[in-house]
């Protein structure tokens, strides 16, 4: 960790130098349609956007949004009162639609109703014709009511058969005033299918506020002073429920990788017991140290990463609480809100370290004793030998695992047993041959489990050998030791 200080000469440098790099993993790890949100003050919103124009392409910035944050002007303030940030959204790949849900506000504004009312909710009229289009002859023409015609200014922006169809389906309103005759059409809150309307979103987005984000954290934690500045929830939601061209995906991955107090994983949390979506998130903060003197220190938390977890378990408690004594819908499964909390960490397996051509004999041979058990005895439990195998052997750290009992031996399952691994001290017959009849995809072991008997070793790569005979390369067993 080190302080960046304001007055000091390297400032911007040493933030950007900070940014880059996770800017840069952060377009690799995107979709070719995924989104990135960065919110920003003014200090830095000019060096940020240089910053991504870089490195995702200016023609991928989206939006440089203004989000009102602050109800009204502090009462010290000198000069202008600043209540806004900055939200600079870019995209991978080509970005065609953006739509967000509809929210309180333009909901209530569908306040029509006719025979459709209960499938499709209320609606509001817009008008059918225009004049800000480009003239195309084919939506120039007549419509007759009452075997009078009704001609607009300049078009129509629908086609005659449309009109025709919604007229049909008493989807037009046609109204006459002074004189002047207008026709508008029909716009439900929710489509044929019953999925809600969404909007496009504004490039102002007046609030949520700063202060309903403390209000939430007093309401999660029983104390306001936990986290200083949290980021609202419902900011987060906004972001995490966009529609990208024209696709709802309830079955995204959100990354935040400075999570602070989690907001975004409530925020997905929150989301996915609305709609019955099923996304997934992965918060990234380093463990920085609560000061002593703070709130949260005294409340047990002693780095930003232990409230971001804490807030987490206590958001899904919530949800679990309201959710109980409730019947499930037929079809749906419960969600799972379980969630894994993993630290970056050294290698649980010793290192080889390079020798220069000229190391005398005795010095290789001691580094090669030193890997006749090349699993480092620092190693807390099987769990870190566990998820360390796992990320190498190509699985994510959120792959379901279950424990399994073969030939006495304790066994993990993963991806449904696509993968077996075990982490025993040691590996007999019986367990070589219980796995090879379960006919996993991989198996993984610790080669010291063997205890020098290359006999068993052999014996094992050949009870592998004749279960795959005949068969295709995709289906065999791969057998391997770490």
């Amino acid at each position: 960790f080190s302080t960046n200080i304001a007055n000091e000469g390297r400032f911007h440098t040493k933030w950007l130098n900070m940014m880059y790099p996770r800017l840069y993993l952060a377009r690799n790890l995107l979709r070719d349609d995924g989104v990135i949100l960065i919110s920003i003050d003014d200090r830095e919103v000019s060096n940020l956007r240089k910053l991504c124009d870089e490195i995702f392409g200016e023609e991928r910035l989206v939006s440089q949004l203004v989000w009102k944050n602050k109800y009204n002007a502090g009462a010290l303030t000198k000069g202008f009162s600043s209540v806004h940030e900055y939200v600079l959204c870019y995209s991978k790949g080509e970005i065609s639609n953006l739509t967000v849900p509809l929210g309180d506000t333009e909901i209530a504004g569908y306040k029509g109703r006719d025979s459709k009312f209960d499938s499709r909710g209320g609606f509001v009229t817009q008008p059918l014709a225009t004049s800000s289009k480009d003239p195309r002859p084919n939506l120039r023409y007549p419509i007759v009511v009452d075997g009078r015609e009704i001609w607009p200014e300049k078009q129509w922006i629908w086609s005659k058969e449309r009109v025709e169809q919604a007229i049909a389906n008493d989807e037009v309103v046609i109204n006459e005033s002074s004189g002047k005759i207008s026709v508008r059409v029909k716009q439900y809150l929710k489509d044929e299918r019953g999925e809600m309307r969404e909007m496009k979103p504004l490039s102002i987005l007046i609030g949520p506020y700063n202060q309903e984000g403390t209000k939430e954290t007093a309401e999660i934690f029983g104390n306001s002073n936990i986290f200083s500045f949290p980021k609202p929830m419902e900011l987060a939601r906004h972001w995490v429920s966009l529609t990208i061209n024209d696709q709802k995906d309830k079955e995204s991955i959100i990354l935040d990788f400075f999570a602070g107090s989690s907001t975004t994983a409530h925020a997905v949390l929150d989301l996915n017991q609305k709609d019955n979506g099923n996304r997934k998130f992965i918060m990234v903060q380093l463990p920085e140290p609560c000061p002593e003197e703070s709130e949260a220190f005294k409340a047990g938390y002693k780095t930003i990463a232990d409230i971001g977890k804490k807030r987490i378990r206590l958001v899904i408690e919530k949800l679990e609480s309201e959710q109980n004594g409730k019947l499930p819908f037929d079809g749906i499964p419960p969600q799972d809100r379980g969630f894994k909390v993993l630290k970056l960490d050294k290698s649980n397996f010793k290192q080889w370290q390079s020798l220069p051509p000229d190391t005398p004999p005795e010095k290789i041979v001691e580094q090669l004793q030193l890997f006749v058990n090349h699993v480092d005895p620092k190693v807390s439990g099987p769990d870190d030998l566990l998820f360390e195998i796992l990320i190498k052997a190509g699985f994510p750290p959120s792959e379901p695992i279950e424990n399994l009992t073969l030939a006495g031996k304790t066994v993990y399952a993963i991806a449904g047993g696509g993968l077996l691994l075990c982490l025993e001290d040691e590996i007999s017959a019986e367990l070589i041959n219980a796995v090879a009849e379960a006919e996993p995809m991989q198996f993984i072991c610790l080669d010291a489990a063997f205890g020098g008997n290359d006999q068993l070793k052999a014996n094992a790569v050949q009870t592998f050998a004749a279960r795959n005979l005949g068969k295709e390369k995709h289906n065999q067993i791969v057998f391997k030791t770490v």
